[in-house]
């Protein structure tokens, strides 16, 4: 019986082989891996740069001089974000409230307009219900404003307010979550306390 003799690679080689193929997989792996995360990091970051913090809160603001039900709160926020954002929807225990233009400073029923959200300088006040307001200055659940000008777009160290009104008023203590959402789809979330300055 005859057998043919093969020759094939010696052990020494193969295993170095081996090692050189594990090597050359590892420097494959780790380039892709480096490359992707560089990716992720320089161009997937434009959603954090914008960034609208709530500086304070007033959930106190009520009529002073009428027997109002009605009750506003007022979030003040600023954009301590890299880049600008633009206000496009305002939320108040999850309904959607309409974001609109500040009425002018004729005088206007809470009642009437407590699904609406309204943009604002923050120079630009709720009056006590009695200053700019003409006519019926005081009547009750009358809305006044300082000024009209609306403001959704918050460039950065810009600061600015929602002004929302509640008819009727919330109860004193419980806790209502404010959400604003710009139109690029960032969400902030802002926790208040019906009757308190925070």
């Amino acid at each position: 019986m005859n057998f043919e003799r093969r020759k094939g690679v010696s052990v020494i080689i193969a295993t170095l082989l081996l090692i050189a193929i594990a090597v050359a997989a590892g420097i494959i792996v780790y380039v892709f891996v480096n490359g992707l995360a560089g990716n992720l990091t320089s161009s997937g970051g434009g959603q954090t740069t914008e960034r609208l913090q709530m500086q304070s809160f007033n959930f106190q603001l009520t009529p002073q001089t009428c027997a109002c039900v009605g009750q506003i709160l007022q979030v003040f926020m600023i954009n301590s974000g890299s880049a600008s954002t633009t206000i496009s929807a305002v939320y108040l225990d999850g309904v959607l409230l309409a974001v609109t233009t500040i009425p002018d400073t004729g005088t206007h029923l809470i009642s009437a307009i407590n699904t609406n959200a309204y943009t604002a300088p923050s120079t630009t006040l709720v009056n006590d219900f009695t200053v700019t307001c003409t006519g019926t200055n005081g009547a009750a659940s009358s809305l006044c404003f300082t000024a009209t000008t609306a403001k959704t777009t918050y460039a950065t160290g810009d600061v600015g307010q929602v002004v929302i009104p509640i008819s009727p008023a919330a109860v004193a203590g419980t806790s209502h979550t404010v959400k604003v959402v710009s139109t690029t789809g960032a969400t902030y979330v802002f926790s208040v306390t019906a009757g308190r300055v925070g």
